[in-house]
């Protein structure tokens, strides 16, 4: 299978690929390291020594170049090392006359996984055309945005990008009083608010007056909102909107990921 699969590590997420090539690892392992044969699929430009710790910088066409370190180099067998915060593992194992190759990585922000998955795909279908003497495929719009759904749709995001994620906007539980929920509010000059939920286990909010109107979106998982004693359940991609003076409260199950947006007090009841 070609696709790449996720699986949970710890308080990370590491994405892997297997592809079964009709070459010996010695041939793949000069795909994986050698400059010249980098260039038929690799995304950037790879400037280092090829040693275990030594510094390396990606270099491409345009924008700043990135860094990264030589964990392992262990020929023809284990390749490992980190750009920009993310960790690339190659593993080679012989199979038969060919080679089974091992491509995993942890990416530094779960966010990014989708996309991810779907550049690292390309790449290695690139990997396998060029170890098989064929040229690279071009790219193709269609093809990266269908793949890019696909992995979307397998994976979701599975956390708010970490730029969102600052300190100055994490809300403790206590605050929220919604115990292992992970919290962060952004306030708008004229008194609107914007609150990103992630629930790290099920849970459930006290009921609460809403003295403004909410609007709530459940990006993943799902969301139980009790409105004066009634039950809205709400599945990934629903929206809702709380109207002002209703009763409510909440319930999560571990996982789940909402939007609310909360609007301005009126005149009469701004504070003073």
């Amino acid at each position: 299978m070609k696709h790449g699969t996720l699986t949970t590590k710890g308080n990370k997420v590491e994405l892997r690929f297997e592809r079964r090539l009709a070459h010996p690892p010695e041939k793949v392992w000069r795909a994986l390291t050698d400059s010249k044969e980098l260039a038929h699929w690799f995304p950037a430009r790879i400037e280092g020594a090829r040693e275990a710790g030594a510094q390396l910088r990606f270099f491409f066409e345009e924008g700043d170049p990135g860094s990264g370190k030589m964990h392992v180099f262990d020929p023809p067998r284990v390749l490992e090392y980190t750009w920009e915060g993310d960790l690339l593992r190659w593993e080679l194992k012989p199979e038969g006359t060919g080679s089974l190759l091992v491509f995993t990585t942890i990416p530094a922000d779960r966010a990014n996984v989708s996309r991810d998955a779907t550049g690292w795909h390309f790449c290695l279908d690139n990997l396998e055309a060029s170890v098989d003497g064929n040229p690279a495929a071009g790219f193709d719009k269609e093809r990266f945005s269908a793949l890019n759904a696909d992995y979307a749709a397998r994976f979701g995001l599975g956390s708010f990008p970490a730029f969102m994620l600052g300190a100055a906007n994490r809300v403790a539980d206590a605050s929220l009083s919604i115990p292992g929920v992970e919290a962060y509010v952004f306030n708008g000059a004229d008194g609107t608010q914007l609150t990103l939920c992630h629930a790290k286990s099920d849970a459930e909010t006290g009921e609460q007056w809403r003295d403004v109107d909410e609007y709530v979106v459940v990006l993943e998982g799902s969301y139980v909102v009790r409105i004066n004693g009634m039950d809205m359940h709400l599945g990934a991609g629903r929206e809702f909107v709380i109207p002002r003076s209703a009763r409510v409260s909440g319930r999560y199950t571990a996982g789940t990921r909402t939007i609310h947006a909360r609007g301005s007090k009126p005149p009469e009841q701004s504070d003073s």
